[in-house]
């Protein structure tokens, strides 16, 4: 069976620490980690090591990625931001950097500002050792821009935005020669407006919602994937479906679904 990792950080009213080990105990074997200049990176990496659980990425900052494709000091510091967070990550022997390359509906248009910025983000991972991979979200066309100028990043399906906010686009089909890194999670699709919204992005459990798991997963395994079924579930994106449970509770709900997910997989 393929390993099984999901997100983690604090949520339902406990820490990333107690997150950690429940997510040990529900029978994970890896986690990737929302990193930021505020956590305790080395703390939060203790804990992974003492509960035996490998951490197989690093997600960069995302507050104001759609800075780096517009003029100003802004998009400067939100280069930096990426940048560091790759530094970390090799500082950490961590070999993934998962970064989006916009978000949001209102996204800027792609410019040769946002492009060079990203081509120093590019250098920087290439010069530390660590694996740099981009994910969709909102559009498309900023990711095959970057895609286009630079071969060395890698690819991280995120199955979930796909459904809601770019429903009929195969990223798979465009990308999955470059698939290094996944984001699997659950949620109802676009909504009736046909407009995306972050509303819709529910990061629910797989199951939980409607996606073709059978589909998804068959994609996935056309490219001979060979890395982890990555789970990004988040309870706080619907807090009336999930608010009921402890962490503990979640996560063991959480490797169920994923446990399904790689039984699926295997039998494809």
């Amino acid at each position: 069976m393929m390993k099984l990792g999901c997100s983690v950080h604090d949520i339902l009213g406990s820490s990333i620490y107690d997150n950690i080990k429940y997510v040990g105990e529900a029978g994970f074997d890896s986690i990737f980690l929302l990193w930021n200049d505020s956590m305790d990176t080395e703390e939060v990496m203790a804990t992974a090591k003492n509960f035996n659980i490998a951490v197989e990425s690093f997600h960069a900052p995302f507050v104001n990625y759609n800075s780096i494709w517009e003029e100003g000091n802004l998009g400067d510091r939100e280069t930096e931001k990426i940048k560091k967070c790759i530094r970390v990550a090799a500082e950490y022997d961590v070999k993934t950097v998962v970064s989006h390359v916009v978000s949001d509906i209102n996204a800027p248009l792609t410019s040769n500002l946002g492009l060079c910025r990203f081509g120093k983000i590019v250098i920087e991972a290439e010069k530390y050792g660590v694996k740099l991979a981009f994910e969709n979200t909102e559009y498309t066309r900023h990711l095959a821009l970057v895609f286009s100028a630079f071969d060395s990043p890698l690819f991280c399906y995120d199955a979930g935005h796909e459904h809601c906010f770019t429903p009929g686009v195969d990223h798979m089909a465009m990308f999955g020669k470059r698939l290094g890194f996944l984001h699997l999670h659950d949620n109802l699709g676009m909504n009736k407006s046909f407009r995306a919204s972050h509303d819709d992005d529910l990061h629910r459990i797989p199951f939980d919602g409607d996606m073709d798991w059978k589909k998804v997963l068959g994609s996935i395994k056309k490219v001979a994937y060979g890395g982890s079924l990555m789970l990004e579930c988040d309870p706080g994106h619907d807090m009336p479906l999930y608010g009921g449970l402890s962490a503990k509770e979640y996560y063991t709900k959480t490797y169920a679904a994923a446990k399904k997910l790689a039984e699926m997989y295997a039998e494809l």
